[in-house]
């Protein structure tokens, strides 16, 4: 029979500590999830502190030993993403409470999103991934998932950049983190010419890219104002005066290749011949078009996309949330 003894209080076995020494991360954390022990105790229990504990329970998550499941669908039903529904006509609206933690807001978005997509998408889904901060973020909390007849394929061409949310890079994460096929565009977002354009549109293997995108039942994406802190010019995917030409036509934001003015029609330039992304057409075909994003840079731009149908899920804040409805609403505090 094991031997017991008392430290401050709590009963401690002699196989406590080899277990804990074996695996503290999954023994802590089935002491805590699953026997319902306080943290204190099991400090107490393995003579450590309750700081070490609750660092042990915080690497049980992020090691995937630990998924905590909110239900996002009563998330869905709360009654200010309800009213942004109505208002916007948005399908769903999914809203991270202004309450939290000092995380900025792309991680609680991000988060939040991942849990939406998890619900969303099956072994046999074809994703178009465009990419984004939010979107990036979104790719880093998704749960490890088991889905090898996925594929996950990037909506827009690459560009030469130095920052950590390029296209290739969001796509790459998704598909790690799914288990499925990931499918990067092997072409340049933006080329020199017209003439290049349809020269690789008709490369066999560009081609097929985008037949695969026509395939898309799901497609994630952000969502980018066109201001001075905007992605698109400090990501070096276009330049100043490319956005100046943009804005002075109406435009006052972006979404998987496509620029919209306030009322979330479609603003075009010269650009547009050279920029290889999704066709329009084809991305508003997709049955399910989850963005993420918010922040009070975005408002604008979240409800002229809104206005434009881009999206029919909606991942945002909740201070953005509010800001967009009362656009729609011609009021503010309507909630």
């Amino acid at each position: 029979m094991a031997k017991r003894a008392e430290r401050n209080g709590v009963a401690r076995h002699e196989g406590d500590a080899t277990q804990f020494a074996l695996d503290p991360v999954l023994t802590a954390a089935w002491l805590y999830y699953e026997e319902g022990l306080k943290q204190d105790e099991i400090a107490a229990r393995f003579g450590i502190s309750r700081a070490t504990v609750f660092n042990l329970l915080q690497k049980a998550r992020d090691e995937g030993a630990v998924s905590v499941s909110i239900d996002v669908a009563r998330i869905g039903a709360l009654r200010l993403a309800q009213r942004l529904c109505q208002a916007t006509g948005v399908a769903e609206c999914y809203i991270v409470p202004a309450i939290g933690n000092d995380r900025p807001v792309t991680e609680r978005i991000g988060a939040l999103g991942a849990r939406v997509l998890e619900r969303r998408i099956t072994p046999q889904s074809v994703l178009g991934v465009a990419w984004g901060r939010t979107v990036m973020a979104l790719s880093q909390t998704l749960a490890a998932l088991h889905l090898p007849g996925t594929s996950i394929a990037q909506i827009t061409g690459s560009a030469i950049g130095t920052y950590d949310f390029s296209p290739e890079l969001c796509t790459s994460n998704i598909a790690v983190k799914v288990g499925g096929r990931c499918v990067n565009m092997l072409a340049p977002g933006i080329v020199s010419s017209a003439d290049v354009k349809r020269l690789l549109m008709a490369e066999p293997i560009v081609a097929q890219h985008f037949a695969l995108l026509r395939g898309c039942d799901i497609t994630l994406f952000g969502v980018t104002d066109l201001g001075e802190g905007t992605s698109l010019m400090h990501s070096g995917f276009m330049t100043e005066p490319t956005l100046a030409d943009y804005r002075a036509h109406g435009a006052v934001g972006f979404v998987s290749g496509y620029f919209f003015d306030k009322e979330g029609r479609p603003v075009l330039t010269d650009l547009d011949a050279r920029h290889l992304s999704m066709p329009r057409e084809d991305f508003l075909a997709v049955p399910t078009r989850i963005c993420v994003g918010g922040g009070p840079s975005k408002i604008a731009a979240i409800a002229a996309m809104l206005r434009g149908g881009y999206a029919n899920v909606l991942v945002t804040d909740e201070t953005t949330a509010r800001a967009v409805l009362a656009t729609f609403d011609g009021r503010a505090g309507a909630i």
